[in-house]
């Protein structure tokens, strides 16, 4: 599984529960990167935040989806009507991101 999301408390909480569930996981931070991932380990899924450095996610799911039908999981703060662009892409789901992490203090 690839994890892509560029902030990294949340790429850390996601790749925790998922290896914690069994899960195979890798991640990268960008778009470009996680192109570059994705072609030398072709992952069984994918779970794409779509504000990205470097290349967007909305580029990554156009170029995935140009040449494979691997499920890609949306997990983004944007409102769904905002992402509406991705659905011509066909992602197999969307998530909206209620993460948010704040410093506690003692």
């Amino acid at each position: 599984m690839l994890v892509v999301e560029d902030e990294a408390g949340i790429r850390d909480i996601l790749e925790l529960n998922l290896r914690c569930a069994g899960y195979r996981v890798s991640s990268c931070v960008d778009g470009l990167t996680a192109w570059q991932q994705y072609e030398h380990e072709r992952p069984d899924l994918m779970l794409l935040d779509l504000n990205l450095p470097q290349m967007s996610g909305f580029r990554l799911l156009e170029l995935v989806r140009s040449e494979s039908q691997t499920p890609i999981v949306i997990i983004t703060a944007y409102d769904f009507a905002e992402a509406e662009e991705v659905a011509r892409f066909r992602p197999n789901a969307f998530v909206k991101n209620h993460l948010t992490l704040r410093m506690c203090s003692p």
